[in-house]
């Protein structure tokens, strides 16, 4: 593996750090993630890419045994 060293705008750092936890991923691996997403041949389209970062969510997920600590019913999600 290469490390890559880039300087960006610290608004995007910020962004880009929230977005992170938000898939609860580390930084570097939803960089990662997102690069190779948008690296794909044939351009990926924002659906690609949310395929592409839901697919790794969801495999960290499932390594973890499929916790459900923090998540919510059915019945929360659709407000029935």
């Amino acid at each position: 593996m290469t490390d890559l060293t880039v300087s960006v705008d610290d608004r995007l750092a910020d962004q880009v750090a929230e977005s992170a936890r938000r898939y609860g991923l580390p930084v570097e691996e939803y960089v990662e993630r997102v690069l190779r997403a948008a690296e794909t041949p044939g351009a990926p389209d924002r659906e690609e890419r949310a395929r592409e970062l839901a697919r790794g969510a969801y495999q960290q997920w499932d390594e973890a045994g499929r916790p459900e600590a923090g998540s919510m019913s059915m019945a929360e999600v659709f407000g029935k």
